[in-house]
């Protein structure tokens, strides 16, 4: 299958040319979930790339090596649930990656897109929509359930539709060190119960449900108690909760939960990382160092 998707921002629309020939599962589950629109995030570690969050659950297919695809390369990274373009070499990271395609704008652009993106973030969040070409009407969501799973699958939907409310009020608290000793604490804690739940639900060591919901279940009271004990995020901790309630019920499809843990934690981890001032934070770093290149 190929065909071509556009990424539309700030009122320009730029096409992604993209193909089944590498990882077809991953671009038929892209296909089901858009049109979306997605928050734009900045390169922690990679640098030249831009990335976004997707509900998307996929092990590695075909595989490539990050640092062997050209520039304008259109990825799924399967450990985080990112998709990512890159527009020129990439610094030192280590990943295997599903090639999608390539992006078929203008890479001048994007680079100029991604430098500014990187400079404000953390101080204006940067969105875009992305859609197969010529399909660009929502899809209606699917329904929760009432159960813990049901639960679970409530709070990642809303999650996903917008930045829960109960985020919005922590960034604005006030004391020692706060918002930022939380907020930091919290990115990383959701992001760290991301990364577990999604090797529990891939399973490459073949472990049975059981042992793999036990571990999910001690991973969770740990993220418990920093969520809710150390940052007081009570609506995310309920959530967290449901997660850990549906892994003990008869019969409950461990595989689902630890996907919709995956999920739900991901995009927690993403919202907070919006409000992030990641490249003054590292500009500040270098100045305490007393680096000559602060």
């Amino acid at each position: 299958m190929n065909g071509r998707l556009i990424f539309e921002v700030a009122g320009t629309r730029h096409p992604i040319d993209v193909t089944d020939a590498h990882a077809p599962r991953t671009l038929a589950a892209l296909r089901r979930w858009l049109p979306a629109e997605i928050t734009i995030h900045c390169a922690k570690i990679a640098g030249c790339h831009i990335y976004w969050p997707t509900p998307i659950l996929e092990t590695l297919e075909e595989g490539a090596d990050i640092h062997s695809l050209p520039p304008g390369a259109f990825l799924y990274y399967p450990d985080r649930q990112y998709m990512e373009i890159t527009y020129d070499a990439l610094q030192a990271e280590t990943a295997a990656v599903n090639m999608l395609g390539t992006f078929a704008g203008d890479l001048g652009w994007l680079r100029a897109f991604a430098d500014d993106q990187r400079a404000r973030h953390g101080r204006e969040i940067f969105t875009a929509r992305l859609f197969f070409e010529g399909e660009e009407t929502q899809k209606a969501p699917a329904p929760a359930g009432e159960e813990a799973h049901g639960r679970l699958r409530a709070a990642l939907a809303a999650a996903w539709e917008a930045e829960p409310q109960e985020l919005r009020d922590f960034l604005m608290r006030t004391g020692l060190n706060i918002p930022f000793g939380p907020v930091i604490t919290a990115e990383g804690e959701f992001r760290r119960t991301q990364e577990l739940m999604w090797r529990l639900w891939r399973n490459a060591n073949g472990h049975d449900d059981a042992t793999r919901a036990a571990i999910a279940r001690e991973t969770l009271e740990l993220t418990l108690a920093r969520i809710v004990g150390y940052c007081h995020l009570g609506e995310a901790g309920a959530a967290l909760e449901a997660g850990r309630d549906a892994l003990l019920a008869p019969g409950a499809d461990v595989t689902a939960i630890l996907g919709d843990l995956t999920i739900y934690c991901g995009r927690m981890g993403a919202w907070l990382d919006l409000h992030v001032p990641w490249w003054e934070c590292n500009a500040l770093m270098r100045r305490a160092l007393g680096r000559d290149d602060a």
